[in-house]
């Protein structure tokens, strides 16, 4: 495992919370492989263009997402590696409302032609709610449900 690696990672990472805060759905799309597979609770989402489907689906809810990226750590094995990330996410949708969210990433990455991209992302949510944080911790009834 190369330093040069996990400093990429990180790099991934933080490119992917950037352009979903500045919705720039081509840079974020760009992120992932061909083959990646998405799952934020709802089910997974396969295949680079049902991602951009699903991202854009969900960014037309928002008018501001702040999504920052925290602790965390990649472990590299050759062309793959995994790797587990914290997130907060700050949001208001398009209807005035307004919600904080708290969560990590479980990843596994894989070296293209064009560097590290998200060959899966899996989120776990440890809170969704109000920004007073009286709303839920740890995932919704049935989030995760087959």
């Amino acid at each position: 495992m190369s330093a040069e690696d996990v400093e990429a990672i990180r790099t991934l990472v933080h490119r992917y919370a950037d352009a979903a805060c500045r919705d720039d759905r081509e840079a974020w799309v760009a992120t992932w492989a061909d083959d990646g597979v998405w799952e934020i609770g709802r089910g997974p989402v396969v295949g680079r263009a049902a991602i951009a489907e699903a991202f854009g689906r969900a960014m037309d809810l928002f008018d501001a997402v702040v999504q920052l990226a925290h602790n965390g750590a990649a472990s590299v094995d050759g062309d793959r590696a995994t790797g587990r990330w914290y997130m907060s996410e700050a949001t208001l949708t398009r209807t005035g409302k307004r919600a904080l969210y708290f969560g990590y990433y479980d990843d596994v990455y894989v070296r293209s032609t064009e560097g590290w991209r998200f060959a899966g992302r899996r989120l776990t949510w440890l809170y969704q709610g109000p920004p007073d944080l009286t709303g839920a911790f740890g995932p919704p009834p049935g989030y995760y449900a087959s």
